[in-house]
C-alpha cells in the first residue's frame, strides 16, 4: 500500500462532508471485492461491472471514461476521481471545468458514447459538435431502462422501436446536443431517474421512484414498454396498471366497455393491435379526463395518442384553446350520431383515431386539428386483433422524503406566514425520520411567538381571535381585525359593528358545559379594509387546521358537523399557540411513520 496514494492531487468539489463520507465508504466497500483493489485502494473494470450490476454497459463505460479523465499512470480509479464524477450525479453540476455539462443525462450519454476513448478531456471539449451513432444511442437507452427496472436483461424490442423513430429521417448520425434536447423536452423524468440511481449506489438513500407495475398478464405490454410510456407521457406518481377491458377476456361488448369507461376515475391507456399482410401494428391513446357517454368532445391537454410498433412515437395535443376539449369521444346511446370511441378531430367528427362500436374495425389519419401530426399506422383502416384498456393507478400516501416536511406544514398549518425549513444533506438523515429536526423546531417556535394570543383572545399581531370548542371534537377559530364587521346571521339586516363574535339564538341543544355554546356568524369586511377576515377550523382529533369553506367536516353551518360525535367537555376559550405543540408532535410522528 506504501506509495500508491502519495502523488494524488486533492480535488475541490462542492460536495458536503456527509456526502463525501458516504462516497468514501462505498469506494472502500467495493475495493474489498478484489485483492488487487484492496491492496492499491483503486477500483478496476471488474469493480465497476460489479458496482453497476444492473447495467454492465454502464459499469464498463464508466471505468474507461474515468481512466481517461484521471489521465495518469494508474490502471485503477482513485477515490478523488470518483468524487469528481459523483459531484455531477449528486449536484447536477461540477466545479471541474472539464465536466461542466448540461445535466446528468448528458453525462451518461457522454460516458457511453466515448467508450474506449482514452482522450477524454479533448473529446469533452468537442462536446457541442459531437455526433452519436445508432448503436451508441441504443446502448444509452438500454442503460436508462436498466436504471429504471433495476435489472440487467431487458426486452430490446421497445428500445429498438424508440431508436428507430429517432433515426427514421436521419442519414447517418445524430448531433449529440439534439438527442439531449429531445430527452429534456419529451423525457424530462430521465434526469431524476439518473440521480435516484446514483444516490442509491453511493449515498445509500432509497428513493420512492418505482416503474409502474403490470397487475395482470398482457398480450401487448411488458415492463420495458411501460418504462418508455412512463418517460413519455405518464404522470410521475403512476404506480400500477390494472386491466379494465380486453377482447381476449370480455369478448367484443361495446355496452360493457362504455359502462366501464364512464365508471373509471383514473387515467386510461388504450392499446390496439392490428395485423395486416403478416405485419403487426400497435398504437393507442392515453387519457386523463373523465369519460362521458354523451357523444360530445371531451378530454384534456395532457391526453395523447401514440404509435408503439414498429416505431415508438408520441403525439401530444396542440397548444391552443380550441383543441383542449377535442381529445376524446364516446357514444353508445345516440344512434343518430356516430357510435364508437374517438380520439382527436374537430367538434366530435373527423376523428384522428376512431374505434367502431363493433370493436372490430379501426380508422386512422395522419393529422387532425387536435394532435400533433404523424403516423399511427400506414393503413387508413384495419381489423382489430387485440384491444386492451388499462387503468393507471396513482401512488397513495407517498412522497419524496425531501418534500415530506413541506407537505405536512402546508396541510396542517395554514396561518398567515410560515417559512419552510430547508432540508440539508449534511444533517443526519435519522434526525428527519425521528422528527428531531432543528430548523423545523426553530421555525415552529418562531410561529408560536408570532401568533400567540392571550386567554382573552387578544393576538399579539393585532388580530382578535375566538376559538369555540364543539362537542364533537372540533374547534372553530374565528379571527378578525379592527375594521371588520361581525354580524349575527339572524340579524343580517342590522348594521352592527363589533370585534366580538355575537351569539346566534337557535333551537335548544344539549349543553356540555354552561359556557360551551355553538355560534354561527357572518363576517363582512368594512369598506376601509382590503382583505377579508380569516376564518379557520381546527380539528382537535386529527390535529389539523383548515379553512372553513374547504374543510371536509364543515357543512356550511355550525349546526351540522361530520365529526366523531365526541361529547367530551372542553374549555370554550383556549390559547391558539398552545395547540401548536400538539401539531409539532403529530408532525414528528407522521414523519417517523413514513420511514
Amino acid at each position: 500500500m506504501g506509495n500508491c496514494v502519495t502523488n494524488r492531487t486533492k480535488i475541490q468539489t462542492n460536495l458536503e462532508k456527509p456526502q463525501k463520507l458516504y462516497i468514501h465508504q462505498a469506494f472502500m466497500r467495493h475495493t474489498l471485492t478484489n485483492p488487487e483493489s484492496r491492496k492499491q485502494l483503486l477500483l478496476f473494470e471488474d469493480n465497476f461491472i460489479d458496482m453497476f450490476d444492473e447495467s454492465p454497459i454502464l459499469g464498463q463505460s464508466m471505468y474507461w471514461f474515468l481512466l481517461g479523465l484521471q489521465n495518469n499512470e494508474q490502471k485503477g480509479i482513485e477515490y478523488e476521481t470518483m468524487l469528481q464524477i459523483s459531484e455531477v450525479f449528486i449536484l447536477g453540476k461540477s466545479e471541474n471545468e472539464i465536466l461542466r455539462l448540461p445535466n446528468r443525462v448528458s453525462l451518461i450519454v457522454l460516458i457511453v458514447s466515448l467508450f474506449g476513448n482514452l482522450n477524454i478531456k479533448d473529446a469533452i471539449k468537442q462536446f457541442a459538435s459531437m455526433e452519436i451513432t445508432y448503436l451508441q444511442t441504443t446502448k444509452c437507452m438500454q442503460v436508462f431502462i436498466n436504471m429504471m427496472l433495476r435489472k440487467q436483461n431487458v426486452n430490446e424490442q421497445p428500445i429498438k422501436s424508440f431508436v428507430d423513430s429517432l433515426f427514421q429521417k436521419v442519414n447517418g448520425n445524430v448531433p449529440i446536443l439534439q438527442l439531449i434536447k429531445f430527452f429534456d423536452n419529451y423525457m424530462a423524468q430521465l434526469e431524476e431517474i439518473v440521480e435516484d440511481y446514483y444516490y442509491n449506489k453511493f449515498l445509500g438513500e432509497q428513493k420512492l421512484f418505482r416503474n409502474p407495475q403490470l397487475q395482470h398478464p398482457s398480450h401487448i405490454l411488458n415492463q420495458e414498454w411501460i418504462a418508455f410510456m412512463y418517460l413519455s407521457f405518464m404522470h410521475k406518481e403512476s404506480n400500477k396498471l390494472e386491466l379494465l377491458y380486453s377482447t381476449n377476456v370480455h369478448e367484443r361488448n361495446f355496452e360493457l366497455l362504455s359502462h366501464l369507461l364512464t365508471e373509471c376515475q383514473t387515467s386510461v391507456l388504450f392499446l390496439i393491435q392490428c395485423e395486416e399482410a403478416n405485419r403487426k401494428y400497435i398504437f393507442g391513446a392515453y387519457t386523463n379526463f373523465e369519460w362521458k357517454d354523451d357523444a360530445q368532445p371531451n378530454g384534456s391537454k395532457e391526453d395523447c395518442i401514440f404509435q408503439m410498433f414498429p416505431q415508438f412515437k408520441v403525439y401530444k395535443t396542440k397548444n391552443d384553446k380550441f383543441t383542449r376539449s377535442q381529445c376524446t369521444y364516446l357514444n353508445s346511446k345516440h344512434p343518430e350520431l356516430k357510435q364508437g370511441i374517438g380520439f382527436g378531430g374537430e367538434l366530435a367528427k373527423e376523428f384522428r383515431l376512431f374505434l367502431n362500436q363493433d370493436l372490430l374495425n379501426v380508422q386512422c389519419k395522419n393529422h387532425d386539428k387536435t394532435y400533433e401530426p404523424g403516423e399511427l399506422m400506414p393503413l387508413k383502416q384495419a381489423k382489430v386483433s387485440i384491444l386492451e384498456i388499462w387503468t393507471i393507478q396513482q401512488i397513495q400516501g407517498t412522497t419524496q422524503f425531501k418534500d415530506l416536511i413541506y407537505q405536512k406544514i402546508d396541510e396542517q398549518i395554514e396561518l398567515e406566514e410560515f417559512e419552510n425549513p430547508l432540508v440539508h444533506l449534511d444533517e443526519d438523515i435519522s434526525s428527519y425520520r425521528s422528527g428531531d429536526h432543528p430548523s423545523l423546531n426553530q421555525s415552529i417556535q418562531q410561529l408560536q411567538e408570532k401568533d400567540s394570543c392571550d386567554w382573552d383572545g387578544q393576538s399579539q399581531n393585532g388580530f382578535e381571535e375566538e376559538i369555540i370548542i364543539r362537542g364533537d371534537g372540533f374547534e372553530e377559530v374565528k379571527k378578525n381585525e379592527q375594521g371588520f364587521e361581525v354580524i349575527p346571521l339572524n340579524e343580517a339586516s342590522i348594521n352592527k359593528k363589533s370585534t366580538n363574535v355575537q351569539k346566534l339564538e337557535k333551537a335548544p341543544q344539549p349543553q356540555l358545559q354552561e359556557d360551551n355554546q355553538f355560534e354561527e356568524v357572518l363576517i363582512k369586511t368594512s369598506q376601509s379594509m382590503d382583505s377579508s377576515a380569516l376564518q379557520m377550523v381546527y380539528n382537535v382529533v386529527s390535529g389539523t387546521f383548515g379553512q372553513v369553506e374547504s374543510d371536509d367536516n364543515w357543512n356550511g353551518d355550525n349546526s351540522d358537523w361530520k365529526g366523531n360525535g365526541s361529547t367530551t367537555a372542553k374549555q370554550s376559550r383556549v390559547q391558539l399557540s398552545k395547540d401548536l405543540a400538539t401539531i409539532t408532535e403529530e408532525l414528528k410522528e407522521s414523519t417517523n411513520t413514513q420511514y
